[in-house]
């Protein structure tokens, strides 16, 4: 599987935020002040509809940005071996997060 892809540094440096997807993995980042706030769930919901797995905050640099890539591939490979979720497991995970965005469940 090709990697996340992920922009140039100066893109996060110009306050632009970013999500993204690999295979079943999902991520959102948004660079605060020095630094970028990323997070990754399992879809194939938005974040809002899904439980966040891990939030980590990397440097906004190139070094941060690198880190950032290898932190990705390591979810991407996590998520993406586990199991396919059927249909009813995957509703009964979006219904336990609605509530948590303030949706519906």
């Amino acid at each position: 599987m090709e990697a996340c892809f992920l922009p140039v540094l100066s893109h996060f440096q110009n306050a632009n935020a970013w999500t993204g997807s690999g295979g079943r993995l999902r991520y959102q980042l948004v660079p605060e002040g020095e630094k970028i706030n990323a997070q990754v769930w399992e879809g194939p919901f938005c974040l809002e509809l899904s439980t966040v797995e891990e939030a980590r905050a990397f440097p906004l640099s190139e070094a941060g940005l690198e880190d950032l890539r290898s932190w990705l591939a390591g979810w991407e490979e996590t998520v993406n071996s586990r199991p396919p979720r059927s249909l009813a497991e995957t509703l009964e995970l979006r219904a336990k997060a609605a509530p948590a965005a303030g949706g519906e469940g």
